[in-house]
């Protein structure tokens, strides 16, 4: 076996590990497990939902959803408003699973 391969795999596997996993539940559906490294929307794409969405970085707000419970940690709440800050609606493109967690549609 090439070392170099070796050496990347390792570290791609290691990083994996680090990686934490949450259950997430969508519009009332168990999706499975979903990475603390990886978007929702990512999460969601690769579990077969789509969702609107356009921009992928906040800015558009098009893949807005509403954390109904858990935690999540949110890289841009630019599009957002104050209230819907207060109602918490966040961006599936710019937030990732802390806790296991269930979300719907805005």
């Amino acid at each position: 076996m090439d070392e170099c391969f070796f050496w990347s795999w390792r570290f791609f596997m290691s990083e994996i590990i680090k990686s934490d996993c949450y259950q997430v539940f969508f519009e009332g559906v168990d999706i499975g497990l979903c990475r603390s490294d990886i978007s929702l929307l990512d999460s969601l794409e690769v579990k077969g939902l789509n969702i609107p969405s356009l921009c992928r970085k906040g800015q558009c707000g098009c893949c807005k959803i509403i954390l109904l419970r858990g935690h999540v940690h949110q890289n841009n709440q630019t599009s957002l408003t104050d209230d819907e800050i207060k109602e918490n609606v966040i961006l599936a493109c710019c937030s990732y699973p802390k806790s296991d967690a269930e979300f719907e549609l805005y």
